[in-house]
């Protein structure tokens, strides 16, 4: 399990999965989207292959990002995953 992650000034701050998950429904919603079950089961599952990856290491949002544009990818959300990418 992800207990913190690493922001991009480099402080390190308590994991939140429900950050997440909002960010995959916004870019959701700027592509018609407005599924939220959606939004939480993939989010989960980004946290899942997280958790598989980094064995106990602090997660970086950078790697957290990458995480949720390949599970986008995966999943048949391509549009979303380029308006997750620009935003």
């Amino acid at each position: 399990m992800i207990e913190s992650i690493r922001k991009r000034n480099g402080e390190v701050v308590p994991f939140h999965q429900e950050k997440i998950t909002w960010a995959i429904f916004r870019a959701a919603t700027a592509v018609g989207g407005d599924d939220w079950e959606k939004a939480e089961d993939l989010s989960r599952q980004v946290v899942q292959l997280a958790a598989g990856k980094l064995d106990g290491t602090v997660a970086d949002v950078e790697a957290i990002q990458d995480l949720v544009e390949k599970v986008l990818i995966e999943n048949g959300h391509a549009r979303t995953a380029k308006a997750f990418i620009l935003y």
